[in-house]
């Protein structure tokens, strides 16, 4: 076998191995970045679900607090009203919108005058 043919075979043999060795090596990058997607959000959805049900908590304690007293004081409502807007956000349910619509019905706690 001639040099010059041993140089061709080696060289068609090193393009292969670099060909497939890129190809692995893509697909494990491939598979790494899916793996930590996969946990990204997982982890993202966790959050997302831990902050409705705190948020859905704190209106569920004002409401109870405010249906005891009867009344409801302006920055309560306000304060409400921002808590509903994200918990809806987040893809809160209708449970919490019957509460607030009973919160809204009640009147407002004026400021005493001592």
């Amino acid at each position: 076998m001639a040099k010059q043919d041993k140089w061709l075979i080696k060289m068609a043999i090193s393009e292969i191995i670099i060909r497939y060795w890129i190809e692995w090596l893509l697909s494990l990058v491939s598979l790494g970045l899916g793996f930590v997607l996969r946990t990204w959000y997982k982890r993202l959805r966790a959050t997302e679900l831990g902050v409705q049900a705190l948020l859905r908590n704190e209106i569920i304690k004002t409401y109870n607090n405010c249906i005891d007293k009867g009344e409801i004081p302006i920055h309560e409502r306000d304060n409400l009203n921002k808590l509903f807007k994200e918990y809806t956000n987040l893809g809160g349910n209708g449970t919490i919108t019957h509460l607030m619509e009973e919160l809204d019905n009640l009147p407002v706690k004026q400021k005493s005058t001592v």
